[in-house]
């Protein structure tokens, strides 16, 4: 709700990409509402030899192929809380780089497997581009990523004896910049900061006023319950606050009627006194 919501009000309008299943449950949920046009051309995907245990991104490569550029890609789990800087001209702008040279990044050579993908030419000289956002300026480098990263995914599944997300990293996150180079496609990165995924910390700035992305939580969350009640309210408090026209539709979502107290008392608290959390506290563009 929040990446729509503010997408819409800092940069246009939102579609979601998903397939039959996806675009059902949004309607019978009452989030379809949220989305300008709602694409089902992820059904392509049953048709595909891509294997979604590994490939759990596989949707995006499709995605990334059915669309022209300009156009960007936010994820679900994604906070925007300001707009994305560097979207004039062309060029690839992603959340922030990552490091490589780990068990998520191994050596390129690790991870080709199967795939008949031809990879040559590419030069993986650069750090990871973190793709939580991304926007694809360029068309030449939109065309040419879709097609490397299907052709390296495609045939390249089953069991391997590396990270469980290596080899869908690779598709999306170090072919993506590889692609850049090779074209000569202009890379930025929205954040300044630098994510070293070994230690798990950020080297110079967390980009916090930017987005927050869940992502590296979700772990922790499922498995610490205490931790996951109050992450969830600071989570419905910005949501609340920054897009307060959101608060009818939360309380409608069946699949979120267990958290109707929980919203009910955090929109009372903010009519009150307004946030206790400090990113809550930002004040929104235009409120």
């Amino acid at each position: 709700m929040h990446g729509a919501l503010a997408w819409r009000r800092l940069h246009g309008p939102v579609e979601l990409a998903t397939d039959s299943l996806g675009a059902a449950w949004f309607r019978e949920q009452g989030l379809d509402v949220l989305y300008d046009r709602i694409d089902t051309d992820l059904d392509e995907l049953d048709d595909l030899a891509l294997d979604p245990v590994v490939y759990f991104t596989g949707g995006k490569y499709l995605a990334v192929r059915r669309r022209t550029a300009p156009f960007a890609l936010l994820d679900l789990d994604l906070y925007l809380r300001r707009p994305l800087p560097g979207l004039d001209g062309k060029g690839f702008v992603f959340a922030h780089w990552e490091s490589v040279g780990n068990a998520v990044y191994p050596e390129p050579a690790e991870l080709l497997g199967r795939s008949g993908a031809d990879l040559g030419g590419m030069r993986f000289d650069t750090p990871a581009t973190n793709m939580a956002v991304a926007a694809f300026l360029d068309e030449e480098h939109r065309a040419a990523f879709a097609e490397a990263a299907l052709g390296y995914a495609l045939a390249n599944g089953g069991p391997a004896p590396l990270h469980p997300v290596a080899r869908a990293a690779f598709a999306e996150q170090r072919l993506a910049p590889a692609v850049a180079r090779r074209l000569g496609t202009p890379l930025r990165p929205a954040g300044d900061g630098f994510w070293l995924v070994e230690e798990e910390r950020w080297d110079g700035p967390a980009p916090v006023e930017l987005f927050h992305h869940t992502w590296n939580l979700k772990a922790v969350l499922r498995n610490v319950p205490d931790l996951r009640a109050g992450y969830t309210r600071q989570l419905i408090e910005e949501l609340l606050w920054r897009h307060p026209e959101s608060l009818d539709l939360l309380l409608r979502v069946p699949a979120l009627a267990a958290l109707a107290p929980v919203v009910r008392a955090v929109a009372d608290g903010l009519e009150r006194h307004g946030p206790l959390t400090a990113h809550g506290a930002a004040a929104p563009p235009g409120r």
